[in-house]
């Protein structure tokens, strides 16, 4: 199966087997520019836009976006109707040619840290969902404007 994609294609989504939904990006969805020299937080915010653009494609209302509290930051909160859920999604973006892949570079403490703040984020805006989920969405950026979007749902 290829994976690399452009703006018009449909992301990768890994997801339990009882979730099957097709996602209509649009015709005119086009992701924002991105220059070949962009800074990594450049490519980070740009990575950020594409993630906000795909979740709000499946109907996945984002709440905030880089919320910081003393213990950290969440890069979106969202929340998704069809899962009941409260999400802290964390958005990972890589050149191709990067030495650790964006899939990778999320490690169980990240995890355990984004639930924290997730719990956090949850009480100081009174907010309830009947579950929390974490999920990463990893973009690897090739050449030629070609991205690959892997989105995983209930990572932690």
């Amino acid at each position: 199966m290829d994976t690399t994609h452009s703006a018009a294609l449909t992301p990768h989504i890994l997801r339990p087997s009882h979730r099957a939904e097709h996602i209509d990006l649009g015709s005119d969805w086009d992701p924002p520019v991105l220059s070949p020299t962009a800074t990594a937080r450049e490519l980070g915010a740009w990575g950020e836009e594409i993630a906000c653009r795909h979740l709000s494609a499946r109907g996945i209302c984002v709440l905030s976006r880089n919320w910081r509290c003393r213990s950290g930051e969440i890069d979106l909160v969202c929340h998704d109707p069809a899962r009941q859920s409260i999400i802290a999604c964390e958005v990972k973006t890589r050149r191709e040619r990067g030495s650790v892949p964006a899939i990778e570079s999320v490690s169980r403490t990240k995890l355990a840290r984004l639930r924290r703040l997730l719990g956090i984020w949850v009480s100081t805006h009174n907010q309830r969902a009947e579950q929390l989920d974490i999920d990463v969405i990893a973009i690897t950026v090739g050449d030629e404007d070609l991205w690959n979007l892997c989105h995983i749902e209930g990572v932690a």
